[in-house]
């Protein structure tokens, strides 16, 4: 079992402020230490962190029980939820014969969690080329 470093908010907000200001997309998995499908999906996020295959996306893992206030304003209900910052703003995913969101909730296996990831940097890319929409990617 995949030992999981925690992050505070503190530190997700430094980190999406100076991603603003030039830096790549930013990854926040809200999650719960105690549910089994926050503890998957967080030990998914921390192997993929270690590994460095994520190219230049930074990944944070934080406890929704003990950021509650702001997880209610980036309306995390249920737990693991994915957001997904580019240049400081939220991206939007946009979902065939489906509401658009800011947030994909649900765990997934590790493979899956980098496609996302890196479909999320692809859609970050094509918005800097000019798209006023970020595409769709959790299709599978």
């Amino acid at each position: 079992m995949e030992e999981c470093r925690w992050d505070n908010w503190e530190v997700v907000q430094d980190a999406i402020s100076a991603q603003a200001q030039g830096m790549d997309m930013i990854a926040v998995l809200w999650a719960q230490p105690w549910n089994p499908a926050g503890i998957h999906a967080s030990q998914c996020f921390e192997t993929i962190r270690k590994s460095g295959n994520i190219g230049n996306a930074q990944l944070f893992i934080v406890d929704k029980d003990n950021n509650l206030q702001k997880a209610l304003e980036f309306e995390v209900i249920a737990c693991p939820t994915l957001l997904m910052f580019w240049k400081g703003e939220l991206i939007t995913i946009r979902r065939c014969f489906r509401n658009d969101s800011s947030k994909y909730v649900g765990s997934v296996k590790k493979e899956t969690w980098l496609e996302i990831l890196k479909e999320g940097q692809e859609a970050g890319l094509k918005y800097d080329e000019g798209e006023t929409f970020l595409r769709a990617f959790f299709e599978h």
